[in-house]
């Protein structure tokens, strides 16, 4: 028979914001984790942006049965939606200042108005306003509103120009990014024309090396970008027995969008066009999965690789990337090829993937971060005044 507390008692509500096709990825582990909680109860709101962008996001949702309610991008922004009524705690998988994510940032400084608990997430390897700036993002024009911000590695992790007041509601809990187990069984054929992809009759290669994007492109000059797609293609040519597959950023999609010169066109190259809906779907950490290899401009890809044992290679062409050490870094055609290369014998390989072990040392706390991240919000939860 349940007691009198029992019976009236209901688990504190968080509310989970999604308005980023990325943000799922962020989010999923902690909203999975959470549906055999006890201690709390998770309400997940997605913006109507996210649901006409991306039908990946709706599907996995309602594939997890994780219930969910839609609210309107520009209601969100203006402070009238969504209500906040019995919401205990906010979290969000990114939230500063910065354009993209002002929607998140809004309702975060809405909750902070009432009294509400509120979190965000790093959500990359390269977060602005944490571990990366530059010129559009400089450390002075990125702020944060969330009271607490949960991050990947130690506080050392943090780039030296991280302002005081976000250094210090940095709380370390480590990566709690996973591939989805509803996107992971990807089936990547060797095949390039469009249709043939589809078909059991693709050509079959001896390997898969998976290429990617990543979403701060205005950080490359011309050179690099133009180095970036002459020496790709030229290894595709070089090695017509291994299936390049190109992965655009689902929201930068440079080389599928913004681009305008010719694109590469070997036999052996995919493009895996984000707009396209048999493309849409598949996310860096799902292809990763099946692949043999990874090389990336600068970007969270990096780390996604070496958690999934998958050797990788970060593209410089003369960036300093000390943080990506001790990773092999390509700045020529000729380190293209070795990379390849050494993809192709145990020994070599072996190599790659005791890099790729060490990358994740140097950047992760150890431990499980989902049950870090709902154990702080819990605790925050049951001990608020």
């Amino acid at each position: 028979m349940k007691s009198w507390r029992q019976f009236w008692w209901r688990k504190p509500t968080v509310l989970a914001f999604i308005d980023l096709i990325q943000d799922l990825d962020v989010l999923l582990p902690l909203l999975i984790a959470s549906k055999t909680r006890e201690d709390l109860c998770f309400k997940v709101c997605v913006t109507d942006w996210v649901i006409e962008h991306s039908p990946r996001v709706k599907n996995i949702l309602e594939s997890l049965k994780i219930d969910y309610f839609i609210v309107v991008r520009r209601a969100v922004k203006m402070g009238l939606q969504p209500s906040l009524k019995g919401i205990k705690a906010m979290i969000t998988a990114a939230e500063t200042t910065a354009g993209p994510h002002v929607c998140a940032h809004n309702l975060t400084k809405r909750c902070d108005r009432e009294g509400i608990l509120t979190y965000t997430l790093q959500h990359g390897f390269e977060n602005i306003g944490l571990t990366y700036f530059d010129e559009i993002h400089s450390a002075e024009s990125i702020h944060f509103a969330a009271q607490k911000i949960l991050i990947w590695g130690d506080l050392n992790t943090l780039s030296p120009q991280v302002l005081p007041e976000t250094k210090s509601r940095c709380i370390p809990v480590g990566c709690f990014k996973e591939i989805s187990l509803v996107t992971s069984g990807v089936k990547i054929p060797g095949q390039r024309d469009d249709e043939a992809i589809w078909q059991n009759l693709a050509v079959k290669r001896d390997y898969l090396v998976a290429i990617f994007e990543n979403l701060h492109w205005h950080r490359y000059s011309d050179e690099y970008r133009s180095r970036f797609l002459a020496d790709l293609e030229k290894t595709a040519n070089l090695f017509p027995d291994i299936t390049f597959l190109i992965k655009p950023h689902h929201a930068g999609q440079w080389l599928t969008d913004r681009y305008q010169g010719q694109i590469p066109n070997p036999e052996n190259l995919i493009i895996a066009d984000p707009k396209n809906p048999r493309w849409e779907g598949f996310t860096a950490p799902a292809i990763i999965h099946v692949a043999d290899g990874a090389i990336t401009t600068p970007s969270t890809v990096a780390l996604d690789a070496a958690q999934s044992n998958c050797p990788v290679a970060a593209i410089a062409y003369g960036l300093e990337l000390p943080n990506y050490e001790p990773l092999s870094i390509i700045n020529s055609l000729e380190d293209w090829i070795a990379f390849i290369n050494s993809l192709q014998t145990p020994e070599t390989r072996l190599i790659l993937q005791k890099q790729a072990s060490d990358f994740i040392c140097q950047n992760i706390v150890p431990g499980d971060a989902v049950e870090r991240v709902l154990r702080i919000i819990s605790t925050d939860i049951h001990t608020k005044p």
